[in-house]
């Protein structure tokens, strides 16, 4: 009788042990599979049907911009009837500002400061890839911003467009040509300024 239950045992334990392989097996082959962790780009020229404005207080990823814009009293730049390029820097943009500045919040940058730094990030034109102006990649245009200076823009070949190509500090546009009513949005995971063009 002993032998008998020990065969059952060892058959009861190979059970068992395929069954849990089995499932565990099963579970892995029914995973979803992300292909990438990047962000994903939103469609070309997609239509907002808001204010630049409106769209910042919608998105989570804009909290910080939309707390220095409220610190500013600069909502009138994103609701204006008038069309511009509004580029505009995420949480993350704001974060790596902060910690290279060493100010602990946005409270703490003087009101000066992000003044420059919201006015600079306005175009004073409608500036959207699709454009023919801007069909050839790499060839950078000047555009004023609301700070009175010079922002280039340009693409790459495979449309992924440039702030400030061909001078000593160029930066990736995340997501490009989102239409709100009053112009054209741009968003960027860092706070851009003019830089030296190269030589």
């Amino acid at each position: 009788m002993n032998f008998i239950d020990n065969l059952m045992k060892k058959i009861k334990y190979i059970v068992i042990f395929f069954l849990c392989g089995f499932g565990t097996l099963s579970l892995f082959s029914s995973c979803e599979i992300q292909e990438s962790f990047e962000y994903d780009y939103a469609e070309d020229n997609s239509k907002l049907n808001m204010s630049a404005w409106t769209y910042i207080q919608g998105k989570d990823s804009l909290s910080l911009l939309k707390q220095t814009i409220l610190q500013c009293k600069d909502e009138a730049l994103y609701e204006r009837k008038e069309k511009a390029t509004f580029i505009l820097p995420t949480n993350q943009a704001f974060t790596a500002y902060l910690k290279e500045n060493k100010y602990d919040n946005i409270t703490a940058i003087p009101v000066p400061i992000l003044k420059d730094i919201l006015r600079y990030h306005i175009v004073k034109a409608v500036v959207n890839f699709s454009d023919p102006a801007l069909a050839p990649s790499n060839k950078p245009i000047a555009y004023t911003t609301e700070k009175g200076q010079i922002m280039y823009l340009s693409h790459t070949s495979t449309y992924v467009g440039l702030i400030n190509e061909g001078t000593n500090n160029q930066w990736q546009i995340r997501t490009s040509n989102l239409v709100p009513d009053n112009g054209v949005i741009h968003v960027v995971d860092h706070i851009v300024f003019l830089s030296e063009k190269t030589k």
